[in-house]
């Protein structure tokens, strides 16, 4: 990891977002609540990665990948769930306009669940590497 950060995070940013994201659950906006974890985990890399906030997702989950290879991880850990995190977030928009928020809203909490639960253990993943991610990222 490089010392110097340039990075577009701000730790308030992250402590309101992951609150929004409690309180949305707990009442039943499991839209919301996704979105709001997808942009958690998409500030989670970016803080990790030390990146700028100029490239995709697709592209921190590729340096990430790489990230984890060149520290001689046979296996690429998050890197699948990752993938299929960013598709279901694109089918969470298209479903948006295409069956409306309660339709779509009202299918999520499962997948809601496990996204709070990815988050957490993708954070104490992340920690083996880097023990302090110093943004406050948190998970209870």
């Amino acid at each position: 990891m490089s010392q110097e950060r340039n990075l577009i995070i701000d730790a308030n940013i992250i402590a309101e977002n992951e609150a929004v994201a409690r309180a949305a659950y707990n009442r039943s906006d499991y839209v919301l609540c996704l979105l709001l974890i997808h942009s958690l985990v998409e500030a989670l890399l970016r803080a990790f990665l030390s990146q700028t906030g100029r490239e995709s997702f697709n592209d921190l989950v590729t340096t990430y990948e790489q990230y984890l290879k060149d520290r001689g991880q046979v296996r690429t850990t998050f890197v699948d769930e990752l993938i299929q995190f960013n598709r279901r977030r694109n089918r969470i928009v298209h479903n948006l306009w295409k069956h409306g928020y309660g339709a779509t809203n009202k299918k999520l909490e499962p997948a809601c669940r496990a996204a709070f639960t990815m988050f957490g253990l993708f954070i104490e993943w992340l920690e083996t590497f880097a023990p302090v991610i110093d943004l406050g990222f948190y998970y209870e």
